[in-house]
């Protein structure tokens, strides 16, 4: 007997789907191969992070994001101009790949608007970074989860600075000598008198 698959089954099934529609339709679509290889290769990284995240949510082993800050490199890098770069418009893929992209964003749209999908959406904000991009490739509107505003930040309590000492001038080196010179001599006549 064979149990029916469960909501995240069915929705990675689809998902699956529609990225392999998506990544043979960009060979097929008559995209310019300067543009199509870098846009199979960003799409499938997409996919590929979003799988194995759905894959870890299903397992429960989708850990909690902490926010912290990345530590900034050491050595400097060298500034590499990418061969070709993607564009960053609204809808980019659909003005590449015209009706057969927009209905891969349609079908996409569908899965998003489940609640299942929702649940997910809401439970890991890695899964809203990975998918904002590839939605707004698509032109297709954000699920009112991914598109909420983020809670405000409390204000950071500022440590009060010392005051800076007030700059001395230095003096030459003869000066210090002589002034030492003076003062000994007037000690020497107040002592005599």
């Amino acid at each position: 007997m064979d149990l029916p698959p469960s909501p995240f089954e069915t929705i990675a099934a689809s998902l699956a789907g529609i990225w392999r529609g998506l990544l043979l339709g960009l060979g097929a679509w008559g995209i310019a191969p300067q543009i199509a290889l870098p846009t199979h290769r960003w799409v499938s990284d997409k996919i590929l992070r979003f799988n194995a995240l759905l894959a870890r949510y299903r397992a429960g082993t989708l850990r909690r994001v902490t926010w912290r800050v990345a530590p900034m490199p050491t050595a400097r890098k060298t500034h590499t101009t990418p061969a070709a770069r993607l564009p960053r418009r609204f809808g980019w893929l659909v003005a590449l790949g015209k009706h057969n992209a927009a209905c891969c964003g349609t079908q996409l749209q569908a899965v998003l608007e489940t609640p299942e999908m929702a649940e997910l959406l809401e439970a890991s904000p890695q899964a809203q970074r990975i998918l904002r991009p590839l939605l707004r490739a698509l032109a297709v509107p954000m699920p009112c989860v991914i598109d909420a505003p983020r809670a405000p930040r409390k204000p950071r309590i500022r440590k009060a600075r010392p005051k800076p000492e007030a700059f001395q001038i230095p003096l030459p080196r003869g000066v210090l000598t002589w002034a030492r010179r003076e003062r000994a001599l007037e000690k020497a006549i107040a002592a005599i008198r």
